[in-house]
């Protein structure tokens, strides 16, 4: 009887939280499984990571790393759209999701813009929402100190560098919270998705019996712009708009 209750006991000890397997050690044995080349295996683990709600562009870029070895490219593409969320200028991920993106079907090109469109969100992805928003803040504390150094001073060349100063630190605060602004938009308002079947025939309406309007292949980045039911519409770069099925595509 004895035995048993300490059986039962010890069961339940091992079983509690503090003995449970923690998401650094599930990525540590996720990038020792990657390195030694279990590519399958590493991709379970860093899914389990995902499972418990955890985020980070680390955890991403390395699951698109794994996908990307296995050849499952719209997986990693998907994953590393979501790795550049958090971490917009990273380069690496950047370069990697370039050769994923070069190895599925879809060979459309994006509609040429404008440079300074280019220029714009170029140094929008200089940072992340909550790099824009550390440094809003920078500014708006350097604004506030040149400020009140500007009323302290009693030199007149002084105040008119501190007044100087106030202005531009005031500038470079307005354009970081306008970054900020515009990453939270495109990151967490606009909605996006990437194609994971290898090839979806987009509907005028969102009903297999609607007219098809226009075919997209497996890797695609879509943004979503409505849904009904088991339904999304969705809209590609170029402006063509259609539905498709839920099942095809995976939100970003």
């Amino acid at each position: 009887m004895a035995r048993s209750i300490i059986y039962t006991l010890l069961v339940a000890l091992l079983t509690t939280p503090l003995f449970s397997e923690t998401p650094e050690l599930l990525m540590k044995k996720a990038n020792e499984a990657y390195i030694d080349e279990s590519y399958h295996k590493a991709i379970d683990l860093y899914e389990r990571i995902t499972g418990m709600e955890v985020e980070s562009a680390v955890l991403y870029y390395n699951l698109g790393n794994a996908y990307h070895k296995t050849g499952q490219y719209a997986k990693a593409i998907l994953n590393y759209e979501r790795a550049l969320r958090l971490n917009p200028s990273d380069d690496n991920i950047q370069h990697n999701l370039r050769v994923s993106r070069a190895r599925i079907g879809d060979r459309s090109e994006p509609i040429p813009r404008l440079f300074f469109i280019e220029w714009h969100d170029s140094i929008l992805q200089l940072q992340s929402v909550d790099g824009w928003a550390i440094t809003a803040i920078v500014f708006i504390t350097l604004f506030s100190l040149f400020v009140a150094l500007l009323f302290i001073m009693k030199n007149r060349i002084q105040k008119q560098i501190f007044l100087a100063a106030s202005v531009f630190m005031l500038l470079l605060f307005l354009i970081s919270l306008y970054g900020a602004n515009r990453q939270y938009e495109r990151h967490y308002l606009v909605r996006e998705a990437i194609v994971m079947t290898p090839r979806v025939t987009a509907k005028s309406a969102p009903s297999e019996s609607a007219v098809d309007v226009f075919v997209i292949h497996e890797g695609r980045k879509l943004e979503i712009t409505g849904e009904l039911n088991d339904w999304y519409e969705v809209r590609l770069p170029d402006g063509n708009i259609g539905w498709i099925r839920r099942s095809a595509a995976t939100v970003i």
